[in-house]
């Protein structure tokens, strides 16, 4: 991934994403929409291959690791556990996606699109919100398939738009 932001515009735009959510700037769900899309590329070209990734990824492998030699010698311990590992982040994209849609989209895809990250009061941060793009934005090479080519490519997108913001603003490219 080429880095369309440098160093300055990442941190300007991770502090943006911090006081939009910790001021609690418009409604609730527009502020958690716009946070998330903000912190999600800064986290992702600033943290990604840092210790910090190396660290995470390292903590929850172990943790898989442990349940999986807690299950003994059933048949699930044998799953490998960087693809468990995988699947987690997946699933947590997914879920992610069902609480960045508008609501009314329940019509349609039912209470997937009713998802919704707890709503946070003001000078508070959305701990759900952020941990969500933190571990996203740390591992989104770990899902394969459909499910990673996908969340790459919005990681991308998302990156392409945002990385504006810092140098509209503040003339930080």
């Amino acid at each position: 991934m080429d880095q369309p932001m440098s160093p300055t515009g990442v941190a300007v735009l991770l502090l943006l994403a911090l006081v939009v959510d910790y001021m609690s700037v418009g409604p609730n769900s527009l502020r958690d929409r716009l946070a998330f899309f903000m912190a999600l590329p800064a986290i992702r070209q600033g943290f990604d291959g840092s210790p910090l990734d190396q660290w995470t990824v390292s903590a929850l492998s172990g943790v898989i690791d442990e349940l999986l030699a807690a299950s003994g010698g059933a048949y699930i311990a044998g799953a490998t556990t960087s693809v468990v590992l995988g699947a987690g982040i997946g699933v947590l994209a997914i879920y992610t996606v069902g609480c960045l849609l508008p609501v009314r989209m329940s019509k349609r895809l039912g209470r997937f699109a009713s998802l919704s990250f707890p709503t946070s009061g003001i000078y508070r941060l959305n701990l759900p919100l952020w941990a969500c793009a933190t571990l996203l934005g740390l591992m989104a090479e770990l899902p394969g398939g459909a499910v990673g080519s996908l969340l790459l490519a919005a990681i991308d997108f998302v990156t392409g738009w945002v990385s504006l913001i810092p140098a509209w603003l503040f003339g930080v490219s």
